[in-house]
């Protein structure tokens, strides 16, 4: 599956991507869902409370049995190198397709 979004790099310029979805995990530590894709030198960042985390996920997991692009939404996704954190406040994305 593939997902379309619009990236912040370091610099504020924002772009936008279309990426192989590899996994998505929740950092507790820095608040922060944590998106993987086949870039291997790094990672998508997004500032999101545990409850919003969760709505995601439960968006993605429904669009990921139907759709082989999703588009993800709504806010603000920083592309970072792998371990780097991002702080902003929470986001609240959403998935179309």
């Amino acid at each position: 599956m593939f997902i379309c979004m619009s990236c912040q790099d370091n610099t504020e310029k924002t772009t936008t991507e279309i990426c192989e979805f590899r996994g998505i995990r929740y950092d507790n530590r820095y608040k922060t869902a944590v998106i993987s894709t086949e870039h291997e030198h790094h990672d998508y960042i997004v500032p999101m409370t545990e409850t919003k985390y969760e709505q995601f996920v439960d968006e993605l997991a429904k669009a990921m049995n139907d759709h082989q692009l999703i588009y993800i939404k709504n806010g603000v996704i920083f592309r970072c190198r792998k371990g780097e954190i991002h702080n902003s406040e929470p986001q609240s994305l959403t998935i179309s397709w």
